[in-house]
């Protein structure tokens, strides 16, 4: 187990094992990113929030594993959330504006939700902590059994199946 960091942004002790872990626990935890569900009182069920391990603000900031890895995460969790939620969108948002730590948040907007773009983005969230936990559960279920994030490139012309 990895001694906490102390450090003064509190992104930055996230994965600190006497912090408590997220709603449902933590989604997803490799060497670049945390992922996990925001808290309920403020976040939808399956509105998840990417949090980067190293310590920088901006995407200019991220290292070329980094970023590789960022645009491969979203988009499988793209995939998962919209499996698990049943979404007809997922949102990708991030400001960083008022916590300093490289950080992006998801959040599924399911076809019947009335409003869109912005104003679902703006429009107040919360959830139940079951209904939360229960989707934390679906997604890190769909994690484990989804596909490859990309096809394999054709082996004579290199394309990507149906990019032709």
């Amino acid at each position: 187990m990895a001694e906490p960091r102390h450090c003064p942004c509190p992104y930055c002790d996230l994965d600190d094992p006497t912090r408590p872990e997220p709603v449902g626990g933590w989604i997803l935890r490799d060497e670049h990113w945390l992922v996990g569900q925001g808290d309920p009182d403020t976040t939808m069920a399956g509105g998840v929030r990417i949090t980067s391990r190293r310590h920088y603000v901006d995407f200019a900031d991220m290292d070329i594993e980094e970023a590789t890895s960022f645009g491969l995460l979203v988009t499988v969790l793209d995939r998962a959330l919209r499996a698990a939620t049943g979404a007809e969108r997922v949102h990708v948002l991030s400001t960083r504006d008022r916590l300093q730590h490289f950080h992006a948040w998801l959040y599924p907007r399911p076809a019947t939700h009335p409003l869109r773009g912005t104003e679902f983005l703006n429009a107040p969230q919360h959830s139940l902590t079951e209904d939360a936990e229960r989707t934390v559960h679906a997604v890190r279920d769909r994690l484990q059994v989804s596909t490859p994030a990309f096809p394999e490139p054709d082996a004579v012309s290199g394309d990507l199946p149906g990019r032709r």
